[in-house]
């Protein structure tokens, strides 16, 4: 009987905890830098809701790792919804890539909702002698092992987009990780990368300049920002795609009263002309599921990551 009381007690508690949310500022962790994609969306949805929930939620900047310090930090977080993460399907790559991590993305981290599909986009110098796809595979054919491209880290979604490209396409070339888009950028622009395969929005104004030329992207429909460039398969590749998304994800086992008052709250952004225009401005797609409808993307994109992964002859990491 007591534990029965106990029980019944402990709910009425939890009830009343989820009513009062959020009776505190809730924190956003973004594991990016200032300006990456994490942190861009993540003070997006800091300010909207601060204005739905009448309380501070803030962002804060956790690096490193190629983000796996900042998913560490929220996994190991108290369950109760003051702590909450802008997160990218990178996690899944992660889950799939280090057998040694020391959280699992799947069951310490629950999904609320997604905000915007990503995708990867390939460029080039203008330099480079080549004017699609279909050239530039036989260029660096022509020249195994001579051709070089950048990444924003080993394990990254721009890592696994160029490794996949390489391994069905047969070409040849040195992976070189920088510590993110801009220094990937820089060197592709000053010819000493052959390609960069990484955000689409960073390149957009180096390929509207002429400085870099864009060959493709990677997912399965063209980027907003980018009209005339092709999908991979469009391009010559058929059955590629590396895409993947940006949302909205807590500490597993958060009470389902406050997922269903955050979940809701993430609609009703997610339903803003300002968030559209924001989204769609960084060369990114509008992604809107259901709580249900996106715990279903993560399972079915850990297998997805796994299998591309595998293809792509990428090692395990430690």
């Amino acid at each position: 009987m007591k534990a029965v009381v106990g029980l019944i007690a402990g709910l009425f508690v939890l009830v009343a905890q989820a009513q009062d949310y959020p009776a505190r500022p809730v924190k956003i962790v973004a594991p990016a830098p200032a300006g990456g994609a994490s942190d861009v969306y993540a003070r997006i949805v800091a300010q909207h809701m601060s204005t739905l929930f009448g309380r501070p939620f803030i962002v804060e900047n956790k690096v490193g790792a190629q983000g796996r310090i900042g998913y560490e930090y929220v996994a190991k977080s108290p369950p109760d919804g003051y702590t909450l993460v802008l997160a990218t399907s990178a996690i899944l790559i992660h889950r799939a890539l280090y057998p040694s991590l020391p959280y699992d993305p799947i069951k310490d981290l629950i999904g609320i909702a997604p905000m915007a599909r990503t995708q990867q986009l390939m460029v080039v110098p203008a330099s480079l002698p080549v004017t699609d796809l279909k050239s530039f595979i036989a260029l660096v054919k022509s020249q195994p092992k001579t051709h070089n491209f950048a990444s924003s880290g080993i394990g990254n979604p721009p890592h696994l987009a160029a490794e996949l490209l390489c391994a069905m396409t047969g070409m040849e070339m040195t992976h070189i990780p920088y510590a993110g888009d801009t220094p990937a950028i820089v060197d592709t622009l000053a010819g000493r990368v052959s390609m960069y395969l990484g955000s689409v929005a960073p390149s957009v104004p180096h390929v509207r300049s002429g400085r870099l030329r864009a060959l493709a992207v990677s997912g399965m429909t063209r980027s907003p920002a980018l009209p005339d460039v092709p999908t991979m398969a469009e391009a010559g590749v058929p059955g590629y795609n590396v895409s993947g998304w940006v949302g909205m994800m807590a500490v597993g086992g958060t009470p389902r009263p406050v997922m269903e008052k955050l979940s809701g709250a993430m609609a009703k952004i997610m339903a803003m002309p300002e968030v559209h225009k924001s989204i769609q401005e960084s060369g990114l797609e509008l992604f809107i599921q259901s709580t249900e409808e996106f715990e279903r993307t993560l399972q079915t994109g850990s297998a997805h990551y796994r299998e591309a992964l595998r293809i792509a002859k990428v090692p395990p990491q430690t």
